[in-house]
């Protein structure tokens, strides 16, 4: 099996053209038909099947697809790394960081790394998505490093804040005046949550769980900005950390304290364990562990 084998084997599975996917490698179409008849001889099974119209991949190419891929984004890695180290290319870290640390964290992270002469080429990709989003993204190979809110024995993973919580409410709610509440006070009321992925609608649920109270669910939404919304229109109430439109006048935000339960989420900065780190990855990693890590709780 080969490097070309399986860049062919990618190519074709994605497009499902000899003729496209021949053009597109830069070979003869009878080269690429020859290719894939090895590779299936070398792994006894075939990873096409074709009609007269169509290109499929069977189970068995379904099955190796993701496995090929891997294979050729570790050489990739391999390369930008040995690249790197050799001066040859430009510096890119591919990090990860969702909604609510946008703009409090973000922002001072860059002054900082920019703040010393050495990172002056580093360049960063960022994605800002929801925190499952980011974990999943980040075990698959598309980010280096990710602040998150999920961990496992996969990531390296260390505490860099704890977030507060607090209630949302509509302008005119009657908990509206309060200084704080506890979780009795909205424990009943009409709720809008994160879908069940997020580690805040995990948290939430226990909680209710603890108190044998099944939450009153109106809206499931995929991040807190939406959730507010809905809060501003009076469906429901939200449990929720601190976040930009948190300013919009149509809510009022409350403290949460709670005798029982702590309203409070811990945010990580995580990374692969077993996957090699680029100078400059590794760099910014070093940067923000040695600046921002807090005790675990």
């Amino acid at each position: 099996m080969t490097l070309l084998q399986l860049q062919y084997f990618k190519t074709l599975a994605r497009v499902l053209h000899y003729t496209q996917a021949a053009a597109e490698l830069h070979i003869a179409q009878p080269s690429l038909s020859y290719s894939i008849k090895e590779l299936e001889k070398e792994l006894g099974v075939k990873l096409f099947e074709k009609d007269s119209r169509h290109v499929r991949l069977t189970i068995y190419g379904e099955q190796f697809l993701p496995y090929a891929e891997r294979a050729l984004s570790m050489i990739d890695e391999g390369v930008s790394v040995l690249q790197q180290m050799a001066g040859s290319a430009q510096q890119i870290v591919r990090l990860g960081y969702f909604h609510s640390i946008s703009s409090s964290l973000i922002p001072s992270l860059m002054l900082g790394i920019y703040g010393q002469d050495k990172n002056q080429n580093i360049r960063f990709q960022f994605m800002e998505a929801p925190s499952f989003d980011l974990y999943q993204q980040l075990k698959k190979g598309n980010l280096d490093v990710a602040f998150c809110l999920h961990q496992d024995e996969e990531l390296e993973s260390v505490t860099i804040m704890r977030q507060p919580l607090y209630l949302a409410v509509p302008e005119h709610h009657p908990l509206a005046r309060r200084e704080s509440v506890r979780f009795e006070d909205f424990a009943h009321e009409p709720c809008v949550t994160l879908d069940k992925p997020s580690s805040l609608r995990t948290q939430l649920d226990k909680i209710y769980a603890d108190h044998g109270v099944t939450p009153n669910v109106v809206f499931e939404v995929r991040e807190c900005n939406a959730a507010l919304q809905y809060v501003a229109l009076r469906f429901g109430v939200a449990v929720l950390p601190q976040v930009p439109a948190m300013e919009n006048e149509k809510v009022v935000v409350i403290p949460i304290q709670d005798e029982t339960h702590s309203f409070v989420r811990t945010v990580y900065f995580s990374w692969m364990k077993n996957r090699p780190l680029s100078p400059a990855v590794r760099r910014v990693r070093d940067y923000i562990v040695n600046r921002y890590a807090t005790p675990a709780p």
